[in-house]
């Protein structure tokens, strides 16, 4: 087979180097192959449908709005089957904007950040809609912590805020789709009302899912700034309202996995796994990890493990290993993109000093100091002597340049 390289094609079909790279990205030339900075195409390969703004216009008759109200395709019933994600796909070839959200979350869910960026970019090009804004914008967001770029963010956020709702109810999406995509960075001002309270009347049934996770996300926050005496509520400190977190978090799972709402159980899991872990509880803990594991694995969704593996220190590298010395490699390498990006974003928007610097253990021994827990405590905690709890304290308070072990909370 003979090819031309992006710049003959981009001549070929009368369209910019930039969109003929975008295009392949995306997976729309069959054959095209990467090689380094540039791609070869094949020589009798067809000029793709653009399916941008202007065709939409001019072929309404196959143009179909989101098959769901929601900015998460895979939280909703559209994906209920570890390892079925292409078929899934393939299923929403009538429906554009449907497929083009589907495969960016999914690709999300892998760590390909560069293809969800192309997606975002083109629901913000498209701009058909309420629902397909809302979704470029917070796709954008997602990429911007992932590379730790502030002018992204600012320009998600924008785009967010532009959406154009035309229900009250829309406008409280608004609200909440900001809320969310600041408490990937632990911001959790600014969510409504209803939401605190835990009422998702508000919402089209569609959302539910992907409310119940960033509702949990948000109380695993509260709780662990409770623990380190950031936050002050009324009669609760320490590990209290850690504990009371799996309480809640138990019924949801039960529910999703009732439903098979595949990425929302997993993010869920995390969650739980993360307050059991927190509080003690090592085995609970494990036993959703593995949980999470198995339904990520099929479809390679490294994506959340990667966001959480932060949180566990070094019990999720090692239930990785149990099952996919190859999985725990990739999750390995996105969670130091992922943790590059968000630190730096992070640190720039709340103006704080997360370190990258810290070793999984000695971050994860800092976040059980920062919680209160005694050297004899954290010892028993993590099976290890209280001799190699004070070395690896000594060692974080040296990496961050603190003096007092409570201070270790501002680095965690």
């Amino acid at each position: 087979m003979n090819y031309i390289n992006a710049e003959a094609a981009a001549k070929k079909w009368g369209l910019s180097l930039r969109r003929v790279q975008d295009i392949c990205k995306l997976g729309k030339v069959p054959g095209a192959k990467h090689l380094g900075k540039n791609w070869l195409i094949p020589e009798d390969a067809e000029k793709p449908a653009d399916g941008r703004r202007k065709e939409v216009k001019e072929n309404l008759h196959h143009y179909r709005p989101l098959i769901r109200k929601t900015p998460f395709l895979t939280m909703t019933n559209l994906y209920t089957v570890p390892g079925s994600a292409e078929e899934v796909a393939k299923t929403l070839e009538d429906h554009p904007e449907g497929q083009a959200l589907f495969n960016a979350q999914i690709a999300y869910a892998r760590g390909d950040i560069d293809t969800v960026y192309n997606y975002a970019k083109y629901f913000l090009e498209l701009h058909s809609g309420f629902y397909a804004v809302i979704s470029g914008g917070m796709l954008l967001a997602l990429c911007a912590i992932w590379k730790g770029d502030i002018s992204m963010w600012r320009s998600a956020q924008k785009h967010i805020c532009e959406a154009p709702f035309m229900h009250d109810h829309q406008k409280d999406i608004i609200s909440l789709s900001l809320a969310a995509t600041n408490s990937y960075l632990r911001v959790t001002q600014g969510y409504p009302e209803w939401f605190l309270e835990g009422c998702f009347d508000h919402l089209p049934t569609d959302s539910y899912p992907t409310a119940r996770v960033y509702y949990v996300k948000r109380l695993l926050v509260d709780a662990q700034e409770v623990a380190v005496g950031k936050l002050k509520l009324d009669d609760v400190r320490g590990l209290g309202l850690i504990k009371t977190i799996p309480f809640i978090v138990e019924p949801m799972i039960t529910q999703m996995a009732a439903d098979k709402i595949i990425v929302a159980e997993i993010y869920l899991r995390l969650f739980c796994a993360i307050a059991y872990q927190q509080s003690g509880n090592i085995q609970k803990a494990t036993l959703h990890i593995d949980k999470a594991i198995a339904l990520a694995l099929p479809d390679k969704l490294f994506g959340p493990l990667a966001e959480y593996k932060r949180q566990f220190g070094l019990l999720l590298d090692e239930r990785l290993m149990l099952v996919s010395p190859e999985a725990a490699k990739k999750v390995k390498d996105l969670h130091k993109q992922h943790m590059e990006g968000w630190t730096k974003l992070h640190n720039i928007i709340l103006n704080n000093s997360v370190a990258i610097s810290l070793s999984a253990r000695e971050r994860e021994v800092a976040r059980l100091v920062a919680f209160g827990l005694s050297d004899a405590q954290i010892a028993k905690q993590l099976y290890i002597s209280e001799a190699s709890v004070k070395a690896l304290v000594r060692s974080a308070k040296n990496k961050t340049g603190v003096e007092k072990r409570r201070e270790l909370a501002a680095y965690v």
